[in-house]
């Protein structure tokens, strides 16, 4: 349990400090904390002292029975600009990760705000929610943090180091009123199948992880905005990967996103 602003502070510090160096942590820097409000509040202290502009959120899936323990079945931290790449056809871009930490990737739908309602403070559905989204793309969220375990001890340590996300590959625009729940989705890494699935598995698919953003912004203020990317969540798991390798994100026959893992000091 933390108590006061002070040890949190100091979690908070220690993880941006290991990010803007590129170095690991080999253990949690401070209490674990218990609750998903304590590591909020980390996560929003990181947030102001790493000074990068929040361009999106990564939402990812809370599993059973950790969901009952923690009240949630979704939890989100915030994407940076500086590691936002969108890639076009062809294009094949160096995603950094901690080479001493935690590495993954994971085949995602992205879904872009637009203009934003004056207030979230209101129940939501996933149909009133996909009016505020002006674009859905393809994509990879890579999953990245400077301490190996932050997967080991439930979602509140990985909501305290930014939800786990160290990098978004944005892919090519789908029709906003495409049906791709049901499309077929594999992770391929170093041309191994990795992981496949259907956004219709996801809880209750990505305009789900939007409402749940609306929710949290009504309960945390978290500062959504038009322009905002959503990382809704793997489609098909959370795959790890290692420097060097090729990640490649497949959406039913015709829609492909690619990029290299490379080591952040090598980025």
């Amino acid at each position: 349990m933390i108590e006061g602003r002070e040890p949190a502070d100091a979690i908070a510090q220690a993880f941006v400090s290991a990010r803007q160096a590129g170095n690991a942590l080999n253990d949690y820097p401070g209490d674990l904390p218990g609750t998903l409000d304590e590591a909020y509040g980390i996560q929003e202290r990181a947030i102001e002292l790493f000074g990068d502009k929040v361009v999106g959120w990564k939402v990812g899936k809370i599993p059973e029975p950790l969901d009952a323990t923690y009240g949630a079945n979704r939890l989100a931290g915030p994407i940076f600009a500086d590691s936002v790449v969108t890639a076009g056809e062809g294009d094949v871009p160096d995603m950094p990760v901690f080479e001493q930490g935690f590495a993954a990737g994971e085949a995602e739908y992205l879904l872009r705000l637009g203009p934003l309602p004056e207030s979230f403070d209101r129940a939501w559905t996933n149909e009133e929610v996909a009016e505020y989204v002006d674009a859905i793309h393809v994509g990879i969220e890579v999953a990245s943090s400077p301490f190996p375990g932050i997967n080991a001890h439930g979602p509140a340590v990985t909501v305290s180091d930014f939800g786990n996300n160290n990098g978004l590959v944005i892919g090519a625009a789908i029709p906003l009123d495409a049906d791709f729940l049901d499309w077929p989705v594999s992770l391929v890494i170093e041309d191994e199948v990795a992981g496949e699935a259907t956004a219709s598995t996801m809880l209750d698919g990505p305009f789900g992880a939007v409402r749940f953003l609306f929710e949290l912004a009504a309960s945390r203020q978290l500062p959504l905005a038009q322009g905002q990317w959503i990382s809704t969540g793997a489609v098909t798991g959370v795959h790890p990967v290692r420097v060097g390798e090729l990640v490649d994100a497949r959406f039913a026959q015709d829609y492909s996103v690619k990029c290299r893992i490379v080591g952040i000091h090598d980025a």
